[in-house]
């Protein structure tokens, strides 16, 4: 059984297609959105963002979202297992195709992000990796229909796959942009945020380096996670 053990709850994973990485612990620890009372996790293979969220949002209603039914199922067992207030659910459904009267205050998503040609054997892999079923610009244009009008989302892309989504004509405004260095001068990811509304003319960009140049965790980093590692980096 793979199990990946967090500070305050454990993610088994032994059915996501999608193991527990980087990418999603930058994402959930840094998400802060304020007044958030409804959470939806897109792609949420073995729950492990929406976990998180979780934590840092004890009150909000969690629901965490996959088109692959095992992965679903490992979502809500952890959650079951978790032994934090927050209500949550796990739905097994195309994120296109949901629809409801609830709205969201924050969505968040470490989707798919391929969009070669060339999808894995492994067909639950290639679904969790690869822009099969849905595109970056249907994630963002759907959530605009599932938002709050105070509500935002939150995703990571690669870099290279940024600045398109930047300049695209999409229905929601880039309020935020954390451009995340794997090392020093290595930009890897991107953190976006999209909103509704947007009252600046530019949005606001920040940075988040993960390791220094000797390999280490730098204090950015390790202040960030602080309260989600189990082991002290």
């Amino acid at each position: 059984m793979s199990i990946f053990k967090f500070k305050n709850f454990n993610v088994i994973q032994t059915n996501a297609p999608q193991k527990v990485g980087t990418d999603a612990m930058v994402l959930g620890a840094l998400v802060n959105h304020e007044n958030t009372s409804s959470i939806l996790d897109v792609g949420t293979g073995c729950g492990v963002i929406a976990l998180m969220l979780a934590q840092n949002y004890p009150k909000a209603k969690v629901a965490g979202l996959d088109i692959d039914e095992k992965a679903v199922l490992q979502a809500q067992s952890n959650f079951q297992n978790s032994h934090f207030p927050n209500e949550f659910e796990a739905l097994h459904q195309n994120f296109l195709e949901y629809i409801l009267s609830q709205k969201f205050d924050l969505i968040v998503s470490n989707p798919p992000y391929f969009n070669t040609k060339m999808p894995s054997i492994d067909q639950q892999r290639s679904l969790a990796r690869h822009e099969n079923s849905m595109s970056l610009q249907d994630l963002i244009n759907h959530s605009e229909r599932l938002l709050t009008e105070n509500g935002a989302l939150w995703m990571i892309v690669p870099s290279e796959r940024a600045e398109a989504l930047i300049n695209d004509d999409l229905n929601l405004k880039l309020s935020q942009r954390i451009k995340i260095y794997g090392k020093p001068n290595r930009h890897v990811r991107d953190v976006l945020v999209f909103t509704k509304t947007q009252n600046e003319i530019d949005y606001r960009l920040s940075e988040l380096t993960i390791r220094d140049d000797k390999n280490q965790y730098t204090e950015q980093y390790k202040a960030l996670t602080l309260e989600f590692h189990y082991n002290k980096l």
